[in-house]
């Protein structure tokens, strides 16, 4: 288990990306809080990630069909 913010979390499952010049990590996570998608991005020797809640999974999941169908 790794710390993330102070809160301990384990992976659950993961996934892992090449695109174009980016690598991208997305793992299920847990810790004391619950459930969370954890997205990092590692380009050019640098690492930014964003966490979204799992209630929040299903409303990012509908944002990203609707853009990947040019439905915006």
């Amino acid at each position: 288990m790794r710390k993330e913010g102070g809160a301990k979390s384990r992976v659950l499952t993961s996934d892992k990306l090449h695109i174009e010049n980016k690598t991208l990590f997305v793992d299920l996570k847990e810790n004391e809080g619950g459930r969370f998608l954890q997205i990092a991005e590692l380009s050019n020797d640098r690492r930014s990630t964003v966490v979204i809640p799992i209630s929040g999974i299903e409303a990012f999941m509908e944002s990203l069909q609707k853009i990947a169908a040019g439905s915006y």
